[in-house]
């Protein structure tokens, strides 16, 4: 059931898998081996104003050299991104985004025109290795699908444009892996917070967002994920640390939780 507790809309959602860094894989009818899809490990995407959505890719990637007539020429492909949790669990997959459309390899000067349009919101250092390392490809997508535990979302392209990525989406890994090594005391004091019938499982760090922390907690009688909302929307680290503190019952300062 969809959840009412504040969260990031699904198209929201969508956007922040894509900046998780997680695997990929790319399909596509007009390759001869459409069996076996190309593996993008470690993905790097990002979204441009109009909803188009770039792949980072290191040079000599099979998807940069696909014959003509194969994917590079702008043919219909289908990319799945898997959203994984930082910290190690029992079942790792948070989402899954599947994104069709058309895809094509562009040359050096245009992916850095592309790349011009993405830092102003969104600067990111590995943009500068266009040309240098990594070559853009620019996928064009008409249809798009979120799936997470609050179920599948049919996402229209310009809703996916309008969308916004969340801004802890790049900080949240290594945030929610500090947590999860360094501060059981912590993660203890918020099963305050969660229904008493999933008090006996082991509570995890399972995502961070403007809106709330998530906490996966791994129990005998399976996975049960739960949203802690904050009083208000975080805007800074600070602020997602006071408000997870909040949740906790502790002083918000005085700690080095970042």
């Amino acid at each position: 059931m969809p959840s009412s507790v504040p969260q990031p809309s699904p198209a929201d959602r969508a956007r922040s898998t894509l900046v998780s860094g997680g695997p990929a894989t790319v399909a596509s009818s007009a390759w001869p081996s459409a069996s076996e899809p190309l593996h993008l490990p470690d993905t790097v995407c990002h979204v441009h104003p109009g909803g188009e959505v770039s792949l980072l890719l290191p040079d000599g990637h099979p998807l940069l050299s696909a014959e003509p007539g194969a994917a590079s020429d702008g043919s219909v492909v289908m990319v799945e991104f898997t959203d994984l949790a930082p910290v190690e669990l029992r079942d790792p997959v948070r989402a899954m985004l599947w994104l069709s459309g058309t895809l094509t390899v562009l040359d050096s000067p245009t992916a850095r025109t592309r790349a011009l349009d993405v830092v102003r919101s969104d600067p990111d250092d590995r943009l500068l290795e266009i040309g240098h390392g990594r070559a853009m490809a620019l996928l064009h997508p008409t249809l798009l699908v979120y799936s997470d535990p609050d179920g599948a979302h049919l996402l229209h392209p310009q809703e996916f444009a309008a969308a916004r990525t969340d801004p802890f989406s790049r900080w949240e890994a290594p945030w929610l892996r500090h947590v999860d090594s360094d501060h059981p005391d912590l993660l203890e004091a918020l099963t305050e917070r969660i229904p008493p019938h999933l008090r006996t499982g082991t509570p995890r760090p399972l995502g961070v967002d403007r809106f709330g922390l998530r906490l996966r907690v791994e129990g005998a009688d399976g996975d049960h994920d739960v949203r802690l909302a904050f009083r208000r929307p975080a805007r800074t680290a600070h602020d997602v640390a006071a408000e997870v503190h909040g949740l906790a019952g502790l002083a918000p300062f005085g700690s080095d939780l970042p």
